[in-house]
Order: structure tokens, then C-alpha cells, then sequence
């Protein structure tokens, strides 16, 4: 279908836009009064602390134009664009972006409504607001309401708590091979196996050559990737040190599913749900790829806590620029079912 503009008069529905992006890829949205697609691109990194927010406006102008080209469509205005981005909680950050976006991409959209990366996943999976777990090269929990009052726990970088994330897993298995080599303490498994995947990973023979990847040459996304091996040699050996890694990160994400329960209950004065409710939770990232290896965690550690009865978890089906192009305009509808795909429900022993 072929919206055209002629004489000035728009023959075709009022359009919104949503961008989901990260310090990865990005992607982005549009869509008709009627919450169905219209056009879609991709891009690049949009993380304000990463290339800044003069790079992320332009990132997003590129794919509102790439959206429409995608559909020989000459793009037009947007009545909103709504920009769930990581990097974007500070109150003065997203005035600057909806400043920014007036005075140079008003031919973008007519309004702005800039949010974190949670938002969009939230509203792509949850018609009225909910919870989500990211768990990529970092790592997030947050409780979202539908006015998008946020209660979260964690997300602050990789020094001051981003438990469970491709970085996290990947650290605590060279932390465990550089103490046992130190002879610190006393292994909980052999770590031979793990020595052996860290040396390959990054072409390394000891303890000194590695120091570069963690100074000189650091990368977070880098260290973050050697997780991807472990869950590999994990599945193949059994390895019980690598299984571990896994086990744990898995606590960690009931955790910190607790943790914004918990930080609900104490910022509200209520409950977030009954007690025989279940509690809804999108999980975002490819760690979640591996939960064959985490589920054991998990499920140990939510038997463990007393704020969840049940929960179910989600898995994202679609794109999280949906839920951000619906935040422009809470009557478009979205089909929850479709946008979603239940893998896990547990009820507290």
C-alpha cells in the first residue's frame, strides 16, 4: 500500500514512529492509526553515552528516511516518535533531545517522547505496563507502570551493577581461572577447562597478556562475547565451573525480579500484585538464548525469596519500536499475543 502526497493534502492515516536502540543496532517503526505496520529500518548504536546525542538524532533521522524508502514512500511527518533508547533516564537528557528534535527534525515528527530501552519492550509485550529483564552484553531490570513511572534494579554499568550480563558471566569466569592460578583460594570446581576457553578466546598463554584486554584494549561488548563460548563448551563438557557461571547468572535475574517487587512495594505503599497473581516479565538480550543453563539459578533463588507466588516469563516475537511508537499514542493497538511467546512458568514451592 502507497500513501501519496498531493496538492499539500495527505490521503492516508495519521502515522507514528517508535525507535528501539541500544549499543548495538537499532530499530525502527511505522505505524498507522490502527497499530499496524506501515514501514520498518535498522540502524546503528544509539546510546547517548556512547556517540552522543548529536550522533543518535542523526541515526535517527537516517532511519526514518531508510523506513520509507524501504516502501517507495516519500517520507512524511510523523504525529509522534517516540525513542526508547539506552542511555536515556536523566530528566536533562531528554528535555535536550526533545529540544533538539523541535529545532532541527521538526520535518521528522511533531512531538518527541524520548525513554530508556526498557520502555519499548514493556509496552511491545504489555498493553498496560510491566516488567522486563535484559540480559545482554549488560544487564537491567525494570518495573514500568503504564504512566511510565519506573522502579528498577540495576543497569549501572558494569562496575556498580549489571549482575547476570554476557560481561558479568564472562568476568566471573576469568576472575575464577586468575584466583586459582594465584592460588587465592580454593576452587569450587577445576578450572582447567575455563583456562584452557579464556586463553583461546583471546590469544593469550597467561595471566600477564590478558591485562590488556582489561586496560589498554578494553572492550566491554569484547569480554562480553567470550559468553558465548562458554554456554557452547558448557552444553558440550558439563563443565561444572562454566554450568556455574550460568547457575548464577540465573539467580541474579530472580533477584533482581525481587528487587523491583520489593522497591514497588516501598515507593507505592502496595503491592505491585495479589498473592495469587501472576507476576508477567519480558525477558530482553541474547543471554536469554541460554536459558536451558540459567533456569536452574533462577528457579532455585525465586523458591528462595517470599515477595512472588508465580510468574511467567516472556520472550520478545516482535520489535521493541513497537511498544516505543505506542507510547505517542496509548489508543493504537498492538497484538499482545502475537508480540510475545511464553517459555517459562513457575510456581513458588
Amino acid at each position: 500500500q502507497h500513501y501519496y502526497i498531493t496538492n499539500n493534502l495527505r490521503s492516508m492515516p495519521r502515522l507514528y514512529g517508535g525507535v528501539d536502540g541500544g549499543g548495538g543496532s537499532s530499530s525502527f517503526s511505522v505505524l498507522d492509526e490502527n497499530g499496524k505496520v506501515v514501514a520498518q529500518s535498522e540502524g546503528e548504536c544509539t546510546n547517548q553515552w556512547l556517540v552522543g546525542i548529536d550522533k543518535v538524532l542523526e541515526s535517527v533521522e537516517e532511519m526514518w528516511e531508510k523506513a520509507f524508502e524501504s516502501k517507495s514512500m516519500e517520507p512524511v511527518q510523523l504525529e509522534g516518535l517516540g525513542l526508547s533508547l539506552s542511555g536515556v533516564e536523566a530528566t536533562h537528557v531528554k528535555e535536550e533531545i526533545i529540544e533538539k528534535m523541535k529545532t532541527r527534525y521538526s520535518h521528522v515528527t511533531k512531538k518527541t517522547i524520548p525513554v530508556n530501552d526498557s520502555c519499548g519492550a514493556v509496552f511491545t509485550a504489555f498493553k498496560h505496563g510491566g516488567i522486563v529483564i535484559i540480559a545482554g552484553t549488560g544487564s537491567n531490570c525494570q518495573l514500568i507502570s503504564s504512566d511510565l513511572v519506573q522502579h528498577g534494579c540495576g543497569g549501572w554499568g558494569h562496575l556498580l551493577g549489571e549482575k547476570g550480563s554476557a560481561y558479568s558471566i564472562a568476568h566471573r569466569l576469568v576472575k575464577a581461572v586468575f584466583d586459582d592460578l594465584d592460588c587465592f583460594e580454593e576452587p569450587a570446581y577445576n578450572t582447567d577447562v575455563g583456562r584452557k576457553l579464556v586463553w583461546e578466546y583471546f590469544g593469550v598463554d597467561d595471566q600477564m597478556d590478558m591485562l590488556q584486554f582489561y586496560y589498554t584494549k578494553f572492550e566491554k561488548a569484547h569480554i562480553a562475547g567470550l559468553t558465548n563460548k562458554i554456554s557452547k563448551v558448557a552444553r558440550e563438557q558439563k563443565d561444572p565451573l562454566l554450568l556455574s557461571c550460568f547457575e548464577l547468572a540465573g539467580a541474579q535475574y530472580a533477584k533482581m525480579l525481587t528487587g523491583v517487587i520489593k522497591r514497588y512495594r516501598k515507593e507505592k505503599g502496595e503491592d505491585y500484585r495479589g498473592p495469587d497473581e501472576y507476576i508477567d516479565v519480558v525477558c530482553m538480550g541474547g543471554v536469554f538464548e541460554s536459558w536451558d543453563l540459567l533456569e536452574l539459578g533462577f528457579r532455585d533463588q525465586f523458591n528462595q525469596q517470599s515477595y512472588i507466588t508465580k510468574v511467567r516469563l516472556y520472550r520478545l516475537e516482535a520489535c521493541g519500536s513497537l511498544g516505543a511508537a505506542r507510547l505517542c499514542d496509548p489508543r493504537l493497538e498492538l497484538d499482545y499475543n502475537k508480540n510475545t511467546r511464553l517459555f517459562c512458568e513457575i510456581v513458588k514451592k
